[in-house]
């Protein structure tokens, strides 16, 4: 299992016990979700690294594919079903704390505008 597979296996015991109860052959679900989830990153990277850039070095290019490959990983697992909150857990009341209902407002708004496709 790939560290995605895993990262995936351990956030289900951890957030998603219901879920997770529920899964006949936990090792090869995750087996291949992992899988699933690198070939999704590795194609996003592609896509935002793109070909070297005029004048660009090799180091350049390196340095900006590791920068793509983060980004990439990183909208991968934010968007990927597995690793979104349980629909069944009781979601917090944060409407007795106002500065804390509105600091969660405003970090919803910014992730639905990272998640936006121009």
């Amino acid at each position: 299992m790939n560290r995605h597979g895993q990262m995936a296996l351990d956030h289900s015991r951890q957030h998603r016990p219901d879920a997770y109860s529920q899964i006949p052959d936990p090792a090869q679900f995750f087996n291949e979700a992992g899988e699933e989830i690198a070939a999704t990153v590795t194609r996003l990277r592609d896509e935002l690294l793109g070909p070297p850039k005029p004048g660009e070095t090799p180091e350049d290019y390196r340095l900006r594919s590791y920068q793509a490959l983060a980004t990439a990983e990183e909208l991968t697992l934010a968007d990927h079903p597995l690793f979104q909150p349980d629909p069944s857990a009781e979601t917090e009341d944060w409407s007795d704390d106002p500065d804390l209902a509105r600091r969660y407002q405003d970090l919803a708004e910014i992730n639905q505008a990272i998640n936006t496709p121009l």
